[in-house]
């Protein structure tokens, strides 16, 4: 686990959290006589998120971001692992528990244009939340959709509008409005700015860092967007292929990478200041497939920094600096 932040406890860690999706079923490869196959979309994962911060969680695509969000909330059951929240197992939680934690933990998802139900109106979105949750009576609950609105930026009028009326931003608000109703600790951001125009990505990252000051809210922001989690986390996990390569603080990690993973990711982002390029070297052949992925460490096959080892050892994700955890047998036992 990473270390704490000045002596607190973390509100969310994960531990040893995988999971993995049977492409068929256990009886049809006891027929064939072999183990069932499976893609390990999460493999071994372990973090801690703290009180008020924001956790960036990056990577390509298929890195496994998005099923670790959905583990983080219990929208998904884990092959293997658990996901403490102030210290209590979400999935060992009854229903009682679970519906408390499900008031705490919200999400924001990455499409505005699928995640809002066509059929309803912008104040009953907002207000369902409230609704499920019966919270106050019914005049209490308008009001509280009109405040919403009126702190994420849209008009009262919006409340009678459906969301084809509303632009790709506008919705987005919508979405997080719905999600701050039950005035939750922790939201889990995937990929929210990803469908967005740039100016419009801007505007919306800005709500969501005024939020979590006014409202001491803590966020894991998935995203694939460096250029994003420079500006707006204070740590970041980068993930290949279900698992975390390497973690640090933000300015850390941007300062000096040393997953080799992790360089070949940064070195993708534009530099304005020709002085500043780096002179990492680019990954060979092209990314595995999930399905099969390589022995020893993933991303060996494609490393400029591979050793012969790393075909065959996995990398334990461990301390290479104070506060640093990396996955690379580069560091392998660094920071002891």
């Amino acid at each position: 686990m990473s270390s704490t932040t000045n002596g607190s406890k973390p509100l969310l860690s994960a531990c040893g959290l995988s999971k993995y999706f049977p492409l068929e079923s256990g009886l049809l490869a006891s027929l064939r006589g072999a183990e069932a196959a499976a893609v390990k979309a999460v493999e071994s994962v372990s973090l801690d998120v703290y009180a008020g911060q924001t956790l960036a969680i990056v990577g390509e695509s298929g890195s496994g971001k998005s099923t670790l969000g959905r583990l983080l909330l219990r929208l998904l059951q884990p092959t293997a692992g658990e996901v403490l929240f102030n210290g209590d197992n979400i999935f060992a939680m009854n229903r009682a528990q679970l519906r408390a934690f499900r008031r705490q933990a919200q999400i924001i998802l990455q499409d505005p244009y699928a995640s809002l139900n066509p059929r309803m109106r912008v104040g009953q979105i907002i207000r369902e939340p409230l609704d499920i949750f019966r919270e106050g009576n019914m005049a209490e609950r308008e009001k509280r959709v009109y405040e919403l609105l009126d702190r994420v930026g849209l008009a009262s009028s919006h409340a009678r509008a459906y969301p084809a009326e509303l632009s790709g931003g506008q919705r987005q608000r919508v979405g997080i409005a719905a999600a701050l109703a039950l005035s939750p600790q922790l939201i889990i951001a995937d990929e929210p700015t990803s469908s967005l125009d740039v100016s419009v990505q801007a505007q919306t990252l800005n709500l969501l860092s005024e939020l979590q000051r006014d409202f001491n809210l803590t966020y894991v922001f998935i995203t694939h967007d460096l250029g994003v989690v420079q500006h707006f986390s204070d740590r970041v996990a980068v993930m290949y292929l279900g698992k975390i390569v390497e973690e640090a603080p933000t300015a850390t990690l941007f300062r000096a990478p040393q997953h080799p993973y992790t360089q070949v990711l940064f070195s993708a982002i534009p530099r304005p200041d020709p002085s500043r390029r780096v002179n990492w070297e680019l990954p060979q052949g092209e990314p595995p497939s999930p399905l099969s992925p390589p022995t020893g460490c993933h991303f060996h096959p494609r490393c400029p920094q591979a050793m012969t080892a790393c075909s065959t050892v996995v990398p334990r994700l461990q301390a290479a600096a104070p506060e640093r955890r990396v996955a690379c047998l580069l560091y392998a036992d660094a920071g002891n």
